[in-house]
């Protein structure tokens, strides 16, 4: 009786998913529900991809969103656990580089809205001691719009010649 109890048991856990798992809106393909879109998006997007939705190197029209793009993402994200945002800066960045309507640093600026979670190589830097201890963080994307193993992204406007001409 017991082991059927346990069994059992496992088979609900192993059909348990994260809250997030099915509606991360992050991760996005053309069965995903839509009624969330406008928790972000002005109207509901037209997405018809048979893949997941991947916003990296598309063109970020700020217009679409019913949020700027800190607003929207500190719905979910504490601002606490990342960069600073809101700077207004007084040098242009890539174009790649989205700022929000002010001309200021946004979420989106160094990261972009949907796409893979996962990555088979890391996007951010990463330490020996990450290597031992948080081996996940090497599997992530971070939705980087680009990488950052060396610094790269951050370089961009944390650069040292910044500004010297």
């Amino acid at each position: 009786m017991t082991s059927r109890i346990l069994l059992l048991f496992a088979l609900v856990l192993l059909n348990l998913q994260p809250a997030w798992a099915e509606t991360n809106p992050h991760e996005i393909t053309k069965n995903t529900p839509n009624n969330d879109c406008k928790t972000c998006h002005i109207s509901i997007p037209d997405y018809t991809g048979t893949e997941l939705l991947e916003s990296k190197n598309k063109t970020v029209n700020l217009a679409g969103f019913s949020k700027d793009g800190v607003a929207m993402c500190t719905d979910c994200h504490d601002p606490k656990d990342g960069h600073k945002i809101g700077l207004k800066l007084d040098f242009d960045v890539p174009a790649d580089m989205p700022l929000d309507k002010k001309k200021s640093l946004s979420c989106l600026t160094c990261h972009y809205s949907h796409g893979k979670l996962a990555s088979d190589r890391p996007q951010a830097s990463f330490s020996f001691m990450d290597r031992l201890m948080d081996a996940d963080r090497l599997h992530k994307s971070f939705l980087l719009r680009r990488n950052n193993v060396n610094g790269e992204l951050c370089l961009i406007c944390h650069n040292p010649e910044q500004g010297k001409k």
